[in-house]
């Protein structure tokens, strides 16, 4: 992929880079558009805004807005800026990018590259176009940067986080994924097993976490576009509250009581994992609210787990009246 090619790329429904050619347009005619001076931060490190009317931010946007699944209806895309490689240090990483590239090409035959979401704060979205990748943002299927496909971009939207101006971003980014292997849940993994492989994923078959090691993640990860949008969130603070009003016989129904159900949706590998971290609390090692978190972490999708605790909720609810009509006491 020559550079020329680079600045004027859009993706197509298959997953394929085509040229965008005049169709770019950095302007847009919608009025729905915050200030310029709200994304003046992105401009200025080398990002250029899309005209809606372009053909890239339709293409963009459908493909994101279909991969918000039930929450598309709720959500609109702002704005789309898009990586023009204007500043020395985007160029050099692309001249990198396309390096990394050509030797996994040569090494491995062929070349297996993906489109990942990644999704994050504005302020560490902004220190990944100026600087690269300085964390890792999962573990659950070893310690990496993971990215999520289109289909599975909720899987990635609770890390994003809403800015001063109630918008959320996230990373549309070029991912060279060259030799995959399957990474299970509970792996510490951090590194290829051999040097047959240079990535993992969750599911060989259907992946929803693209797993890139810490060592590679400023060599085969290329951001493209950022999306703005605004959209409905699932915080901890809603977390909480679910899991707070799920009552038995009077009393709070804790983490504890609600695995037999988060063991048979999720299976008993995230199972193991829940109960490690119900432990971890148990020996006030984290509390409650880190439990929380490390709940989101290891089921990956708010919405699955909020949809637990609610059937939960309301089978306790089916068995209430039971005890209250006179159910022998214990």
């Amino acid at each position: 992929m020559e550079q020329e090619d680079q600045e004027s790329f859009i993706i197509d429904d298959g997953g394929e880079i085509l040229d965008a050619g005049s169709e770019t347009d950095s302007s847009s005619s919608s009025s729905s558009v915050p200030k310029p001076d709200c994304f003046d931060a992105f401009t200025r490190n080398g990002m250029m805004r899309i005209g809606e009317e372009s053909k890239e931010h339709r293409e963009i946007k459908n493909r994101f807005l279909k991969g918000m699944n039930q929450l598309a209806k709720d959500t609109s895309v702002v704005t789309i800026h898009k990586n023009i490689c204007s500043t020395m240090y985007m160029k050099a990483r692309f001249e990198a990018f396309n390096s990394c590239v050509d030797a996994i090409r040569e090494r491995r035959g062929d070349r297996n590259d993906k489109f990942g979401w990644y999704g994050a704060s504005k302020q560490e979205i902004l220190h990944i176009i100026s600087y690269g990748f300085s964390r890792f943002n999962g573990q659950s299927h070893g310690v990496g940067v993971y990215l999520s496909p289109s289909k599975f971009i909720l899987e990635t939207f609770p890390s994003t986080i809403e800015d001063e101006n109630g918008l959320r971003h996230m990373l549309l980014c070029y991912v060279e994924m060259g030799k995959i292997e399957l990474i299970r849940a509970g792996s510490k993994q951090i590194y290829p097993s051999s040097v047959e492989f240079d990535s993992g994923v969750d599911n060989l078959e259907d992946p929803s976490r693209l797993v890139v090691w810490i060592a590679y993640m400023n060599s085969v990860i290329l951001p493209v576009y950022i999306v703005s949008f605004k959209a409905p969130s699932f915080s901890i603070g809603s977390l909480r509250e679910q899991i707070n009003e799920v009552r038995t016989g009077g009393e709070k129904l804790s983490i504890a009581v609600l695995l037999p159900m988060l063991v048979k949706v999720f299976g008993s590998a995230k199972g193991d994992m829940i109960s490690k971290s119900l432990d971890d609390l148990r020996k006030c090692k984290i509390n409650r609210d880190q439990m929380i978190q490390s709940l989101r972490r290891i089921i990956g999708n708010d919405r699955m787990l909020i949809s637990v605790i609610k059937a939960s909720r309301s089978n306790l609810a089916v068995r209430a009246p039971n005890r209250e009509g006179g159910g022998t006491s214990q």
